[in-house]
């Protein structure tokens, strides 16, 4: 994807204005803000309480993972079974 068109892309993704997206703190934050939407959801869907540290553990890994050049579903699949062997729930 360009990155030019991820404001737009993220805007339709989080409900925000293209503006509002342009003007978040770089990337990294994007990432962790709608990691941490994502996780909140599937953990309130599976009715589970994670325990602390896991959804920032998570969500770290996917945003240095996206920073270092993967694929969103290739960040999300190795952070997702790299949280769940260090927090087994």
């Amino acid at each position: 994807m360009k990155p030019a068109l991820l404001p737009l892309v993220l805007s339709v993704a989080l409900g925000m204005t293209p503006a509002a997206a342009a003007r978040a703190d770089g990337l990294g934050d994007i990432v962790k803000a709608v990691c941490l939407s994502a996780f909140e959801n599937e953990m309130s869907l599976v009715g589970k309480v994670p325990p602390a540290g896991m959804a920032s553990y998570a969500c770290t890994c996917v945003e240095q993972r996206i920073r270092t050049g993967s694929g969103i579903e290739a960040a999300r699949s190795h952070c997702r079974q790299a949280t769940a062997e260090r927090f087994p729930i």
